[in-house]
C-alpha cells in the first residue's frame, strides 16, 4: 500500500506544478473579464438583456403559452433596457429589438383578452414610447412544410432555415432518423482526428423526463421530447495541459453538426446546455451512468413537429459584430 502511494504522490505533485497555473490563468480570466462580478461594461450588460428578452421570446412560442407568464423577467428586462439606454443610448440593433419583444408581450397579450396589470401597463408603454415608430414584431409562426422548405437548396439556405424548435408533435421519431444524424456528425472536425464526441440516444420516457429534471432549462416543452441525445467528449484521448478544454471545443463542432443533421432528416430540435454545477455534474451521472471520464457537453430534446408551430426570433447581431479582419 506504501510504494503504491509513493508511486503516486510524486507524479501527482508534478502534474500540479505545472497543472495549478494554468487553472489559476482560467480562473483569473473568468473572474477578470466574466459578468460574473456584475454588468460592468456594455457587452456585458447587452449580453444579460439578450438572454433575458430571449426567455420571453420562448415564452411566446410555448406549445401552452401560460397568459401572464414571465412578469418578474418582464419587469427586469425593462429595468435593464432603461439602464442601457441611459449609459448608453439605444441606437444599438439588440436594444431595440428588446423593446420590440416588450411590446409584443403586451400586444400578445391584449390580442388573447387577456388584462396585464395597470403598473406592468404603464412600464411598457414608458419603454415604447422611448423609440419613435417602434416596429412592433412577432415570434416566427411556420408550416412543418415550410420550416423543412430548404433541405435541398444552398448550403446558406439550409443553415438559416435551421432553428431550435420547442413544440412536437405525439408522433415517434424514427430511431434511424437519430442515426443518421449522429453518422453525418461523425465528419466533424477534431484535433488531430481524436474523435472525442459521443452521443447518447435516450428513448425510456420516464428517463427522459428524469434527465430533463436535472437539466432544468426545458419548462414548457420538455414533456414533449420524443427522444433525447445526450452529447459528451472522452477526456482519454488528451494528454497535455494545453488541451484542457479541446473536449468542450470538440463536443460542440460536433453538437452543431448533428443539428444540421437532425435538420436534413426533418426532426425538430431544440439544443440545451450542461453547464453543470459539480452538484449537478454528479446528478447527471447517477441518472445517465454516463462514464466517469466523459465530460457533458449538451442535450438534444427531438421531435417530430405538429403542422404548424411558432419558433423564436432569436435576433442576431450585424456582421460587423462578428467580424474583425486584421490585415
Amino acid at each position: 500500500m506504501k510504494k503504491s502511494i509513493k508511486k503516486i504522490i510524486p507524479s501527482f505533485i508534478i502534474y500540479l506544478k505545472s497543472a495549478l497555473p494554468n487553472y489559476y490563468y482560467d480562473l483569473k480570466l473568468y473572474y477578470k473579464y466574466s459578468a460574473t462580478m456584475g454588468f460592468k461594461k456594455r457587452t456585458m450588460l447587452l449580453a444579460r438583456i439578450i438572454k433575458i428578452y430571449h426567455s420571453i421570446e420562448k415564452g411566446l412560442t410555448m406549445p401552452e403559452i401560460r397568459l401572464g407568464f414571465g412578469k418578474k423577467n418582464l419587469i427586469h428586462l425593462i429595468e435593464l433596457n432603461e439602464r442601457f439606454i441611459k449609459l448608453y443610448g439605444i441606437n444599438y440593433t439588440q436594444i431595440q429589438h428588446s423593446v420590440a419583444v416588450v411590446l409584443e408581450y403586451k400586444l400578445f397579450h391584449e390580442k388573447e383578452g387577456y388584462k396585464i396589470d395597470e403598473e406592468l401597463t404603464s412600464l411598457i408603454n414608458a419603454q415604447v414610447n422611448k423609440i419613435d415608430n417602434l416596429s412592433s414584431i412577432e415570434q416566427k409562426s411556420v408550416t412543418r412544410e415550410s420550416y423543412f422548405q430548404h433541405l435541398n437548396s444552398s448550403f446558406s439556405d439550409f443553415s438559416w432555415s435551421r432553428a431550435s424548435v420547442r413544440n412536437y408533435s405525439k408522433q415517434d421519431v424514427p430511431i434511424n432518423a437519430l442515426t443518421s444524424a449522429v453518422n453525418i456528425a461523425r465528419n466533424s472536425p477534431s484535433v488531430c482526428n481524436r474523435q472525442t464526441a459521443k452521443a447518447y440516444i435516450i428513448i425510456n420516457k420516464e428517463k427522459i423526463n428524469e434527465i430533463l429534471a436535472i437539466q432544468g432549462g426545458n419548462r414548457g416543452f420538455g414533456h414533449l421530447t420524443n427522444k433525447l441525445i445526450v452529447i459528451t467528449a472522452e477526456l482519454g484521448v488528451f494528454a497535455e495541459l494545453s488541451e484542457r478544454n479541446q473536449a468542450y471545443i470538440d463536443g460542440g463542432i460536433f453538437a452543431m453538426n448533428m443539428l444540421y443533421g437532425l435538420h436534413s432528416n426533418k426532426v425538430a430540435a431544440c439544443i440545451m446546455n450542461c453547464s453543470h454545477t459539480y452538484q449537478k455534474d454528479l446528478k447527471m451521472r447517477k441518472v445517465t451512468s454516463i462514464k466517469k471520464s466523459e465530460v457533458f457537453i449538451a442535450m438534444v430534446s427531438c421531435g417530430l413537429p405538429p403542422e404548424n408551430f411558432k419558433i423564436a426570433l432569436s435576433k442576431r447581431n450585424d456582421l460587423e459584430d462578428y467580424l474583425t479582419i486584421i490585415e
